[in-house]
């Protein structure tokens, strides 16, 4: 049994519609592809744009705008649940609200006293001396509050979410 004959213009027909597609197919590929890689550029020059200037506005160097509080931070990263590992401290002064003026020299005289170390007991009245880290960043706080980092990147405030200390 044979199929059904299929006339040549029908053929011909067939042929250059199909020629054609061929031709043009690359063209609308292309086209396509162009119009893909405009949108997406343009929505990543846009994300980018969005977090320069977040960044620039809330990570801008500010100044301690609450003294009464410094976080003397243990490490140059953030816990696990976000939260900042270290140990908050003031200067007790009459009447009870304290001032700190000097919120490296305060976590600098923590890490000397060996507040830090594991073996550190507060009820001792002799704890051996701790050792101080190498360089201490001052940051600020989303509450205003002076935050001090062991590390020597100074641009570890920013990597920590937090404004870096203006002058």
């Amino acid at each position: 049994m044979t199929g059904p004959e299929m006339r040549p213009e029908r053929a011909a027909a067939i042929r250059a519609m199909l020629v054609e597609h061929v031709r043009a197919e690359p063209v609308v590929h292309a086209k396509r592809r162009r119009r893909r890689v405009l949108g997406w550029s343009g929505v990543g020059v846009l994300a980018i744009g969005v977090a320069a200037t977040a960044g620039a506005v809330l990570l801008k160097p500010t100044a301690v705008s609450n003294t009464e509080v410094v976080l003397c931070m243990t490490q140059d990263e953030r816990g696990a649940d976000g939260s900042y590992p270290g140990s908050s401290a003031t200067i007790a002064a009459p009447g009870g609200a304290g001032r700190v003026a000097d919120a490296v020299g305060l976590c600098t005289l923590m890490w000397e006293q060996g507040v830090f170390d594991e073996a550190f007991d507060p009820t001792s009245a002799s704890n051996p001396p701790g050792r101080v880290p190498g360089e201490l960043q001052a940051c600020v706080m989303a509450d205003g509050s002076a935050a001090v980092v062991p590390s020597s990147n100074v641009s570890i405030c920013a990597a920590l979410g937090l404004a870096p200390l203006g002058d």
